[in-house]
């Protein structure tokens, strides 16, 4: 049974940013080498750099220097500099994904972001894309609370600001920390499949719907049941 558009607001969407709703990782593989130069380390290829993307800047760090990850000056030191760095690429080339702002300019139901880059750069990416038009119940990054994703907490706080319920809510990502927020706050997963995060790993975690293209969004997410 398909949901009336009558029903739409009553639906809560809380998507991640990263490889979600904005494709940057050319942006982060430039800081994450730049960073690397730094040290007068070899460069990592791209696609190793974005198949780490996604548990935060803390871990994504930790994965590429593994010295740091024993050594907590070394990883404060190693994310100053990244941070660093990014502040002067993260505009360069980061892109809002095809449909995305089509489909929000017409959604009427709740939305939200919950990433794990830390807000502040978050939040000026989003203001940059002018994604900041859009009524976010809230931009979360990993130090917005006291935990992050897979932590069910942004979700669970998201939920209770927009007064939503669990069955009408959707966390949609490209993540494994998207998928396993979801599940341990009960609410339905939205695997993307053109993100950093292969489809087969996303499949591992039995999200419940896989998404290809932004215009199937608004159709997707009409064969749920809602409960008001």
């Amino acid at each position: 049974m398909r949901i009336p558009n009558s029903l739409m607001d009553q639906l809560l969407l809380a998507f991640d940013l990263d490889g979600t709703l904005i494709d940057s990782a050319q942006d982060i593989c430039n800081a994450v080498n730049k960073t690397v130069a730094h040290f007068n380390k070899p460069l990592f290829p791209d696609e190793l750099i974005v198949a780490h993307i996604g548990e935060g800047l803390r871990k994504l760090l930790a994965d590429l220097f593994p010295e740091a990850k024993e050594n907590p000056a070394k990883a404060d030191l190693l994310e100053s500099v990244f941070l660093h760095h990014y502040e002067a690429e993260m505009l360069k080339t980061t892109t809002v994904y095809p449909g995305v702002e089509d489909f929000l300019t017409g959604f009427k139901g709740s939305i939200a972001i919950i990433t794990n880059k830390n807000a502040g750069p978050a939040r000026e990416v989003v203001s940059h894309l002018k994604l900041n038009r859009f009524p976010w119940v809230h931009i979360f990054g990993a130090d917005s609370l006291a935990e992050k994703k897979p932590s069910p907490l942004p979700l669970q706080t998201v939920i209770a600001s927009a007064n939503a319920k669990l069955e009408n809510s959707f966390m949609i990502g490209d993540g494994t920390p998207d998928m396993v927020s979801a599940k341990r706050a009960g609410v339905k997963s939205i695997a993307i499949s053109f993100g950093y995060t292969q489809l087969e790993v996303l499949n591992r975690h039995n999200p419940w719907a896989v998404l290809n293209r932004y215009s199937d969004l608004h159709s997707l997410i009409s064969n749920t049941e809602i409960r008001s």
